[in-house]
């Protein structure tokens, strides 16, 4: 399913390349992804996460604090499957995987038949997904031109990632769905008030940017974490786009705290294709 960025003909995996009819190859890297980002794809020479920010997602996630949001995907989701054919799902700007690898382990536990493909611009987060989570298929791209060919997937995943419309529509077979999944309003507010002198309360509903999708429900996840030590408030931070544009001294405020109780307020928002 997956196809070449070059000339969009079908890629044929063989043994550590993947080639196609026009000769196109690209190799798998040792972890098992590969790299089917093209340099006039980028928007600048190591686009998406860096290397710190990716790290600290990972170390914050693995902590667990984020789990009542993992374990709604895999409801969802885990829910819906009724074929007994393999379900294929795409992760948009997957990250380093936390979320996918734990879907992946419940449908598997589960008895549901599956294949996941995580794709994201940034190629250390891929990294570090290719690295922990072998069951799964890791590519390098972006969600400006997903790798894939038309009416694939029956559903693709979209958490906290730039919307593009177009691509999950020509991707997701008929009837297939679209997971958004999106900061509420009162997301991390106490992070915020620690901050910024001024907190605005931001909430972003998709729906308008889905009206060629039938918008099915909105669920909401909230709930209250208690963050210790200082490593971890500050791993949480960096996480975040707030770490590009936070005052000095809001920041240094907020990491000299020993511990902080933080709202978790997501939502997600589930679409069919028509």
């Amino acid at each position: 399913m997956i196809i070449c960025p070059k000339c969009k003909e079908k890629l044929y995996k063989d043994n550590k390349t993947y080639k196609c009819i026009n000769n196109h190859s690209f190799d798998i890297a040792k972890s098992g992804y590969v790299n089917l980002l093209l340099d006039n794809q980028k928007n600048s020479k190591n686009p998406g996460d860096d290397k710190d920010m990716v790290k600290s997602r990972k170390f914050f996630l693995e902590k667990g604090y984020y789990k009542d949001i993992s374990h709604k995907l895999n409801e969802i989701i885990g829910n819906d499957i009724k074929s007994e054919k393999d379900t294929f799902i795409l992760d948009i700007g997957c990250g380093e995987g936390y979320y996918t690898g734990n879907l992946k382990e419940y449908l598997d536990a589960t008895g549901k038949k599956n294949k996941i493909l995580g794709i994201d611009i940034s190629k250390q987060a891929i990294i570090e997904a290719s690295k922990k989570y072998k069951k799964i298929d890791w590519v390098i791209a972006s969600a400006l031109n997903i790798p894939l060919m038309e009416e694939t997937c029956d559903f693709v995943i979209c958490m906290f990632s730039k919307i593009i419309p177009e691509e999950k529509n020509r991707v997701l077979k008929k009837g297939g769905k679209v997971i958004i999944v999106s900061t509420g309003e009162n997301h991390l507010q106490e992070i915020k008030e620690v901050v910024y002198k001024n907190v605005k309360k931001d909430y972003y509903s998709p729906i308008d940017d889905m009206k060629e999708f039938k918008h099915i429900e909105t669920i909401n996840v909230k709930s209250k974490i208690s963050i210790e030590e200082k490593e971890n408030i500050e791993n949480l931070f960096n996480m975040t786009p707030y770490r590009w544009r936070s005052p000095k001294d809001g920041v240094k405020k907020l990491f000299n705290l020993e511990s902080i109780k933080v709202t978790i307020d997501v939502n997600f928002d589930i679409f069919e294709k028509n």
